[in-house]
């Protein structure tokens, strides 16, 4: 049986995180989609990779069959502060690990500024530099009786 370990976060959205999950890979590479991620206002079970309930609950659950082969549940905990604490396993945590964590975080960041356009009705286009950084540009329109150019009399 594989000892579950918590990893702090400073993640606060839950859909923003169900987002950002659905920008990850598993161990086998595949993209988590929205059916493969659990969403629970009350911490459920995780279960380990035979199937047995394990003590650790969670908020947010990538169940054991996404997760990749023998694997068991990955899940996100809403702590009393509002913060989602990561619960991964040690077997687990050869693929998702610190560096996958971070890409999460990444994704997250991204995904809470996509949101927050989305809210306010702001355009944006999102992309990817030479060295494979996301970038998110915003398409702010001025009023259609405002001239974008001032001049001085």
């Amino acid at each position: 049986m594989s000892h579950y370990n918590g990893f702090e976060t400073t993640i606060t959205n839950q859909e923003a995180l169900v987002r950002a999950l659905c920008r990850c890979n598993n161990r086998e590479g595949i993209i988590f989609t929205q059916s493969m991620i659990e969403t629970h206002d009350k911490a459920t079970h995780l279960y380990g990779y035979q199937g047995d309930k394990r003590q650790q609950t969670a908020n947010v659950i990538i169940r054991r069959n996404h997760v990749g082969g023998a694997a068991n549940d990955v899940g996100f905990v809403k702590d009393k502060d509002g913060r989602f604490q990561a619960i991964i396993s040690e077997y687990d945590s050869g693929h998702y690990d610190q560096h996958w964590l971070t890409k999460l975080y990444t994704y997250y960041n991204v995904e809470t500024s996509k949101m927050e356009y989305e809210s306010r009705g702001i355009e944006y286009t999102e992309s990817k530099d030479d060295a494979g950084r996301i970038q998110l540009r915003a398409k702010f329109k001025a009023p259609a009786n405002q001239s974008r150019i001032k001049t001085h009399s």
